[in-house]
């Protein structure tokens, strides 16, 4: 098994990420979850706020979002979110 998965967040307006990761966590209706390598498939709404992720290279990034879904399939991740921008 990988110790990274591909993330992709989407806005209306950009693409805000492209990239590897080794997780993520975020915020949806029932509370605070975390995404790691190897996930089982998993699809939720996603609920505006915050989110961080943890790049390839050891970076941690935070992200400040509008509401959205999140798509968990195999090792690619997809976030497509009303707004959001990075703060951290």
């Amino acid at each position: 098994m990988s110790d990274f998965f591909n993330l992709k967040i989407y806005t209306p307006e950009e693409i805000l990420f492209d990239g590897t990761v080794e997780y993520l966590s975020a915020t949806n209706s029932s509370g605070e979850f975390g995404i790691l390598p190897g996930h089982t498939l998993f699809s939720s709404d996603i609920t505006a706020g915050d989110f961080k992720i943890k790049s390839k290279d050891g970076t941690e990034k935070k992200f400040n979002n509008g509401t959205g879904a999140i798509s968990v399939k195999s090792d690619q991740v997809t976030l497509t979110l009303e707004s959001g921008n990075l703060i951290a």
